[in-house]
């Protein structure tokens, strides 16, 4: 009988299919791009308190609600949109400084591409955003690979995330704790958190290898506590 992957066994009997699919098909697979990661980032702030579960449940429904995380659509949302959403019955958690703070970290992003584009007129847009090379750069724009023995030995922060966190609220983002980073860090794949040696870390290894580079990344690094 083939073993269950290693997140089943940690958590119990917790998970339904639906979060067994996210782990095996999502979590720690590289995220690019400023929308993903946008949507990401709305969605961890949203988990704030709360467990993972609940907000993949109701993924859909906040991807209705703002508009498939459109940046651009999020950051003009109106006071009434955000007032409808708290009152309303649209499926996601009715906590209004959550809701607000997705409008306010899509203006928050925007600002960021804007100053971004400025600094250096002459620079190409990254390949993949200049938020994505935000939150990239904090891992040197290079998966880290770590190597926990089980989901024991995994943080819930880092130093890289209480950096990360620090500069996001500088910028003025709300709901970015260190936690929250962290959280996003290792589903979004800037770190493999699978444990060293289980097949989904075999797999994310090899993935992160066998990646085809033109601008010659380095392959994944190993390091604790990133």
């Amino acid at each position: 009988m083939k073993a269950e992957p290693w997140y089943v066994d940690a958590f119990g009997g917790t998970m339904n299919e639906g979060y067994k699919t996210y782990m095996a098909e999502e979590w720690g697979f590289e995220k690019r791009g400023d929308r993903p990661l946008f949507e990401k980032l709305c969605l961890e702030g949203a988990q704030a308190g709360l467990s993972w579960a609940t907000i993949l449940a109701k993924r859909e429904n906040y991807r209705s609600a703002f508009h498939n995380f459109d940046i651009e659509r999020c950051a003009a949302m109106t006071d009434d949109e955000i007032t409808d959403l708290v009152q309303g019955d649209g499926g996601v958690i009715r906590h209004r400084g959550k809701l607000e703070s997705v409008r306010n970290n899509a203006q928050r992003v925007l600002d960021l591409i804007a100053e971004k584009a400025d600094d250096d007129e002459a620079a190409a847009t990254p390949e993949h955003g200049w938020f994505d090379a935000f939150l990239w750069n904090f891992v040197d724009d290079s998966p880290v690979l770590n190597e926990w023995t089980g989901l024991k030995d995994m943080p819930a922060e880092t130093p890289t995330s209480i950096a990360m966190s620090k500069a996001l609220k500088a910028r003025g983002f709300k709901f970015v704790g260190p936690k929250i980073c962290y959280s996003l860090m290792q589903a979004c794949g800037l770190v493999i958190d699978h444990p060293k040696d289980s097949p989904e870390w075999l797999a994310a290894k090899a993935r992160i290898e066998a990646r085809q580079t033109p601008n010659g990344r380095r392959p994944p690094r190993k390091k604790r506590r990133s």
